[in-house]
């Protein structure tokens, strides 16, 4: 008989990940959310792709889509919960759209996104996903900040008595 302490949700958690060395702090909240609701997370990863004059292109290589989501895995195996991985393909600028779709076709309870802090020139010409998920999804979203380490290292300074 299942006890309600180990029972699993029926809905797991979408977790949507990019290939990017900061998904620390994303695995993490995955974690902790999924191990509060006994859910299952579903790792995502889109893998966006740029078409000119019928020729298309990988923004990110698929072996380096596939290792970050084996990553994303077993940092949540370790972490004791289960997890189930997923690469879908998009084209540029439609990756927020299919994050949405994905975790309405896998009845997904909430979507765990990362944000960064991109420069005014990179966010004018690709945008960002994030904030396209928050503006379409009617599913839950916990955004996540990921821009990595602070510019100026700043240390304590010690004050003489």
């Amino acid at each position: 008989m299942w006890s309600s302490a180990v029972a699993p949700a029926t809905r797991p958690i979408l977790l949507a990940i990019e290939a990017v060395p900061r998904s620390q702090a994303l695995v993490a909240t995955a974690a902790k959310l999924a191990r509060a609701s006994h859910a299952e997370v579903l790792v995502l990863s889109v893998r966006e792709r740029d078409y000119v004059r019928g020729y298309g292109w990988d923004v990110h290589q698929p072996g380096e889509i596939a290792e970050t989501v084996s990553r994303a895995i077993y940092e949540l195996g370790r972490a004791g919960v289960r997890a189930r991985g997923l690469i879908r393909t998009a084209r540029s600028g439609r990756v927020g759209d299919e994050i949405v779709y994905t975790a309405h076709k896998h009845h997904a309870d909430g979507i765990v996104i990362g944000t960064s802090r991109r420069p005014w020139l990179v966010a004018l010409l690709r945008g960002s996903v994030a904030p396209q998920v928050l503006r379409r999804s009617d599913i839950p979203v916990v955004a996540v900040p990921t821009t990595g380490l602070p510019r100026h290292k700043r240390s304590a300074t010690p004050v003489s008595a």
